[in-house]
């Protein structure tokens, strides 16, 4: 059993550094990856790609017991055909991945780095769905930037929670939901959601609890 082991009613957050050495605690690349990866134009994107994606994998091993088989739906978001009871979501940004896991419902993360001198009031009314525009739009001035991240990617995950990306900007999001912005530090904005209510959010730093998982 994995030492933190995901249970139904929680959603499980791991943050990955990218930039740190942490290639020892992560499986070979798989062809595909290796394919992608070889296509970034800069080896630090080609590193960030394949870090985040083998802790994903590993992450998911640590809860299976077994090496993950990855399959895509037909409208691109990725599955575990052989365990479909597991659910799970990446996200990264520059230097920093998140990794979501639940049982028995979907989960999206989100995670950007905060960027500066941006029309923020103008992309909230293309994309954001009518009550979380209106509501950023009566954020102070001086706290628009920070809160416009909290904003996207609430967001975000929830499309992602539900396969449907960008496709989904502009609609209220309709039923029960647990979703919680993640305290990752200054600088850098996360979330993560889930289409069920009352569900436990919990955080994990991926080095630590990958060794932990090991020793046991």
């Amino acid at each position: 059993m994995a030492v933190h082991t995901v249970n139904p009613g929680e959603l499980h957050v791991w943050r990955i550094e990218l930039d740190r050495a942490i290639d020892e605690l992560l499986p070979p690349p798989e062809p595909r990856e290796a394919e992608r990866a070889a296509r970034f134009a800069t080896e630090e994107m080609r590193r960030r790609y394949l870090r985040s994606h083998g802790a994903m994998r590993a992450i998911l091993r640590s809860q299976l017991g077994s090496d993950p088989r990855i399959g895509v739906t037909e409208g691109g978001k990725p599955w575990l055909p052989e365990t479909p009871r597991w659910k799970f979501n990446l996200s990264h940004s520059r230097g920093t991945a998140l990794v979501a896991v639940a049982m028995d419902v979907e989960v999206g993360v989100d995670v950007e780095w905060v960027r500066t001198h941006r029309d923020w009031e103008a992309i909230a009314e293309r994309f954001f769905p009518p009550s979380a525009s209106e509501a950023f739009l009566a954020v102070p001035d001086d706290a628009k930037e920070r809160e416009f991240f909290r904003f996207w990617t609430r967001l975000e995950a929830m499309w992602k929670a539900l396969g449907v990306g960008l496709n989904g900007a502009g609609r209220e999001m309709e039923g029960q939901w647990t979703v919680e912005n993640l305290d990752l530090g200054d600088g850098i904005a996360g979330a993560v959601a889930a289409p069920a209510e009352g569900l436990r959010v919990v955080m994990h730093n991926f080095g630590e609890t990958i060794l932990e998982t090991l020793r046991a």
